[in-house]
């Protein structure tokens, strides 16, 4: 944790700062394992409460989404010609019953379930491998990702944002904070969006039953 925090000290306030974002980023759409929410919020905190004004929190913002909507296309591109969904981890059988279970989701609503995806564990791999098998075409592939990313990214800033006049000195409790808020927040979304729909299916039942009853 200090060798990193070092890292994001000395990033911060040079351009670097959001070309490694965009980096990590893209990479991220893959590679699971990376801080990437970690590093957007720690930079966010430093840059909210440093003197440079509202300029390099937008240029963070711009670059994340940048690096994601990349990292997206890279991805979706990679599944679509080497039939990524059927490869070794992402055939697992939970990763397999996740992309099942939002599939028809998808192809419905790809930018709602897209930005859903981005605050769940994992959400952002599995909605790209739904993306790429379901046919969808690169443009609207696109569109979904670059709404999902700027609302990610957004949300990620404006955690910092919140919490900066009392974290400047712990930018990486806020960090954390950010990480299980996030978590909380796609759960939650995820529960409402369960209920709409059963609450949908069950009007929709219904209405075919008394329509049925009248015939």
């Amino acid at each position: 944790m200090d060798a990193a925090e070092q890292v994001v000290l000395q990033l911060v306030g040079t351009p670097w700062a959001f070309l490694v974002v965009g980096l990590v980023l893209a990479v991220g759409s893959i590679a699971v394992f990376l801080p990437s929410q970690a590093m957007v919020v720690a930079i966010g905190t430093l840059l909210v409460g440093g003197d440079g004004g509202l300029l390099p929190v937008l240029l963070l913002i711009v670059a994340a989404t940048i690096g994601m909507v990349l990292g997206d296309l890279a991805l979706y591109q990679l599944a679509r010609s080497v039939d990524l969904g059927s490869k070794s981890w992402f055939a697992r059988p939970k990763v397999r019953k996740a992309r099942e279970a939002i599939d028809e989701r998808y192809r419905a609503a790809p930018g709602r379930i897209a930005v859903l995806g981005r605050f769940i564990p994992m959400g952002r791999l599995t909605t790209n491998l739904v993306g790429a098998d379901s046919g969808l075409d690169v443009r609207r592939f696109l569109l979904s990702c670059a709404l999902a990313d700027v609302v990610w990214a957004a949300y990620c800033v404006g955690i910092a944002a919140a919490t900066g006049h009392w974290s400047r000195d712990q930018p990486f409790l806020v960090t954390v904070l950010a990480v299980v808020a996030s978590i909380l927040l796609g759960f939650g979304i995820s529960a409402v969006e369960k209920a709409l729909r059963r609450r949908s299916a069950a009007a929709a039942a219904a209405a075919a039953a008394a329509a049925a009853a009248a015939v």
